[in-house]
């Protein structure tokens, strides 16, 4: 099984966030709210073209029917290193439809990949960093059915 590991950012408000130097970057996001003092997980999200179109899209079309201050991480795959950009843009794909069913029943408005995850996609996955709710470590054993 491939071994991953995301480091995750500091949570930073979506309006904040946006004008981070980073928003032009790819990879993975981790979307929470706080609301009554109560942090919920809402979204796992991956781009592959940037952090600024895909973060910009749900602040208009989702993100604003939860109540809260709404809180999003970047994840960056730190291991493994000094690969091509094809096959950082799939272990970003992979890595999102792992965590999404592995951690399925935290995420409020994920709606893919949450019954099933694809053997190919497959992936143990180390979160370090400033990862929030998300465990330590997430994989899918090989007796797991689909």
């Amino acid at each position: 099984m491939r071994k991953v590991v995301i480091d995750w950012s500091y949570p930073m408000e979506i309006d904040n966030i946006l004008m981070d130097m980073r928003m032009s970057d790819i990879g993975l996001y981790y979307i929470t709210r706080n609301f009554g003092g109560k942090i919920s997980d809402l979204y796992i999200g991956k781009t592959t073209y940037s952090y600024q179109s895909r973060l910009e899209s749900h602040r208009w079309n989702w993100l604003d029917r939860y109540r809260g201050k709404k809180y999003v991480r970047l994840g960056t795959i730190v291991k493994p290193t000094y690969i091509s950009e094809e096959n950082l843009k799939q272990l970003i794909n992979d890595s999102e439809t792992t965590l999404i069913y592995c951690c399925e029943s935290q995420l409020i408005h994920n709606t893919m990949c949450r019954k099933t995850c694809n053997p190919s996609q497959r992936l143990h996955i180390f979160n370090t960093g400033r990862k929030g709710n998300l465990p330590s470590e997430v994989y899918i054993p090989d007796n797991e059915w689909y």
